[in-house]
């Protein structure tokens, strides 16, 4: 069957009865209908080759063509890792190294369907946990008021941010320890080359994402390996912003961690026996240097995170955004009224920093709070608790309890947010179409008056958010070498 007769079933009105279908650059790919919004849904799309074998610790290569039509019905395997948070889905289809895989929302298909804009989910979980197909990162919502979502999965943990001095002395960049950010940038390389079948257009793509995947955003920013990828940003709870990796304390971390492995050298051997051992294996050896203090602290000490190896990522971000060296694009960033113990120095200023370093820039920033606390048990007890904003973004408000009913502005809120976001990826302007003047105008931040938007049980726009407090942290924040403006 021929590409022209996939598209031609295809870019007619989506139908149960006939699973959608789209050709993209390795093959052809049957999709479902998500029964209770009529969405197609794409499940498992190959968007590199499994990082397996002698491809452990190397970037990410292009997925295998295929022959006849795979199917795309079904959640692909979760990268490696282990279930740690209550608020992580359980992992269905198990996890594996082979997990370099994307799903598509959307509600035409086909290259002549009309372009709509793309959203791209970078999920959280501190780059050793979570996964693209949670069932909070659903994007049928999102595609009905107009978008073509995507979500991802990229290597966590060991497999994903591992750096060591041999895999350094390997590769062409020297450089070593990001794979798990190249896994998005090559996402992000599938989407320019194939979101046209789902009816996507390629050049309007935001990327957004929260805790660990608003971190990520913000080193895309940064990053010229990302340049021209996508043309928005949205940080939740997450910047890039500190908490960042030197190369030279991320290779010794490394190497100590390969100690705990009896590995030893930087030479070739040495590296042929990392990628020889089970991925079991190494997550035991993570957990072990994690756990074999008070606390979990590690004695190697081993973080996952993000390290600045001048190649994925030359400078840190506010250095790449003060000097002009990051990408100009507007953002939406912002932060949950309860984050947690430190919450004022990991998000809440860092957060503000990001507003008025892309409002220098000379492009546009909207900030927020997130402040609406859930009538489940867990939110009464931690209020606008990290992460609890998900669900409303994909405008599908689900509590951690059942309960049973929820208030009014629960349904509202989400259809808000969503509104917002969705307006924002069409346009740049989270107050254009679809929302359109519908809600409360979120105003432009403008670092004289700190302006941002409350979303909370009323959404209203506000001014100051806790200057003083980040006003002080930012004092510290130069002491130490950061760029606060």
């Amino acid at each position: 069957m021929s590409a022209v007769f996939f598209v031609a079933i295809t870019s007619a009105t989506l139908s149960a009865q006939v699973p959608p279908r789209v050709t993209v650059a390795a093959g052809a790919l049957e999709g479902t209908i998500d029964s209770a919004s009529g969405v197609a849904v794409f499940w498992g799309i190959p968007y590199a080759a499994p990082p397996v074998g002698p491809l452990r610790w190397r970037p990410p290569q292009k997925a295998a063509h295929w022959k006849g039509i795979r199917e795309a019905k079904r959640l692909s395997h979760n990268c490696m890792q282990v279930h740690v948070w209550d608020d992580i889905d359980p992992f269905p289809a198990g996890v594996s190294e082979d997990c370099l895989y994307l799903n598509v929302w959307t509600t035409k298909v086909g290259a002549t369907a009309p372009r709509r804009p793309v959203m791209v989910w970078i999920h959280g979980g501190g780059f050793f946990a979570g996964f693209g197909g949670e069932e909070r990162h659903n994007g049928a919502r999102l595609a009905e008021k107009g978008a073509v979502v995507v979500t991802l999965n990229y290597r966590l943990g060991a497999l994903g941010f591992f750096a060591h001095p041999g895999l350094a002395a390997e590769s062409p960049h020297g450089a070593s320890g990001n794979y798990g950010l190249l896994d998005q940038i090559a996402a992000l390389q599938w989407v320019r080359r194939n979101i046209s079948q789902f009816g996507g257009d390629p050049r309007r793509v935001t990327i957004f994402g929260e805790s660990a995947g608003g971190t990520s955003v913000g080193v895309l920013l940064a990053s010229p390996l990302a340049k021209g990828l996508f043309n928005r940003g949205i940080l939740e709870s997450g910047t890039g912003l500190g908490g960042l990796e030197r190369r030279d304390s991320a290779e010794a971390a490394g190497v100590r961690l390969a100690g705990l492995l009896d590995v030893t050298g930087n030479g070739s051997e040495a590296l042929a026996r990392l990628r020889a051992l089970s991925a079991d294996t190494l997550l035991a050896a993570v957990r072990m240097s994690r756990d074999s203090l008070p606390g979990g602290r590690p004695p190697v000490p081993w973080e996952t995170r993000p390290v600045i190896d001048g190649w994925v990522i030359p400078l840190p971000v506010d250095s790449a955004l003060a000097r002009r060296g990051a990408h100009p694009v507007s953002v939406i960033v912002g932060t949950n009224a309860n984050e947690g113990d430190d919450g004022d120095q990991w998000v809440g200023a860092p957060s503000r920093a990001i507003a008025r370093l892309v409002t220098a820039g000379g492009n546009h920033a909207y900030l927020y709070q997130f402040t609406r606390v859930g009538d489940d048990s867990v939110s009464q007890r931690m209020g606008a608790y990290h992460s609890a904003e998900i669900t409303f973004v994909f405008g599908r408000f689900r509590p951690l309890q059942p309960i049973a009913g929820h208030t009014t502005y629960d349904s509202t809120l989400a259809d808000a947010m969503s509104d917002y976001w969705v307006s924002f990826a069409a346009s740049g302007d989270p107050n254009g179409p679809p929302n359109a003047g519908r809600l409360p105008r979120w105003p432009v931040y403008d670092a004289a008056r700190d302006s941002y938007l409350e979303l909370g049980p009323v959404i209203l726009p506000k001014q100051g958010l806790r200057r003083a407090v980040y006003d002080s942290i930012d004092v510290v924040a130069r002491r130490e070498g950061a760029i606060r403006p």
